[in-house]
């Protein structure tokens, strides 16, 4: 305590106080339901939220978005996997900072999910799903029945990821953009359901305008003319 002037004691009231050079200051405990999640009652049960899992694969804009969202609402695991390093070019987009350029995405994302709820468990790999062990997938998909969701910026990991799903008898969410963002594309699939999965539905990859190899080229000054912009 002495390198940082403070400390926390039980006072002569069995009560916690904080002591900050010298100077006493009331601790107030505060309760994620009734004091982070409040204003989630009466539209999400936020009790039954902390014990559910989440896997996102894709840490980018729609992955930090889907996170930070469920984050608050109560959801209290998380499994996050990315294998990219947050640039400045994706700041405009995503929902970490510049403050957070060169770490991880899933390491700047964890951080950002632990400042809403500290209780929540959050495992990360900065790999691609491929390379996530397979123990990893038995304990979150297999025992906590974790709902995964594909954020990747190409088809190719989602059906991946789909096919896992299909062999544990999980829950797939697959959320993605084709090509500028001209249109959004919303895939789910149920199990014990007469439903078609991913593949058979979208196709291998090779489909569709959506992105089937991760785009990592940017306009320059030089070239800025010959770009055709579209909204997304």
């Amino acid at each position: 305590d002495g390198a940082y002037d403070f400390r926390i004691v039980v006072d002569e009231n069995d009560e916690r106080c904080v002591l900050f050079r010298g100077t006493r200051f009331e601790a107030h405990a505060y309760d994620l339901v009734q004091s982070v999640f409040s204003r989630n009652s009466g539209l999400i049960e936020s009790d039954m939220m902390a014990s559910k899992a989440v896997a996102i694969f894709g840490c980018g804009s729609v992955g930090s978005l889907v996170a930070l969202t469920l984050a608050r609402v109560g959801v209290g695991h998380f499994l996050l996997v990315d294998n990219d390093v947050l640039e400045y070019h994706n700041i405009c987009r995503h929902q970490c900072g510049i403050h957070e350029v060169g770490e991880f995405k899933v390491d700047a994302l964890r951080a950002r999910i632990l400042d809403i709820n500290p209780t929540a468990q959050v495992e990360v790999y900065a790999t691609l799903a491929e390379y996530v062990p397979k123990e990893s997938w038995d304990r979150w998909v297999g025992e906590k029945r974790a709902l995964c969701v594909g954020c990747a910026d190409n088809r190719e990991a989602d059906v991946y990821v789909s096919d896992l799903c299909l062999y544990y008898s999980a829950p797939f969410l697959s959320i993605g953009f084709w090509e500028r963002a001209f249109a959004g594309e919303i895939f789910y699939w149920l199990p014990d359901s007469k439903m078609a999965c991913y593949k058979c539905a979208l196709g291998d990859g090779s489909f569709g305008s959506r992105n089937s190899a991760s785009r990592r080229l940017y306009t320059t000054q030089e070239n800025l003319e010959d770009v055709h912009f579209e909204p997304g």
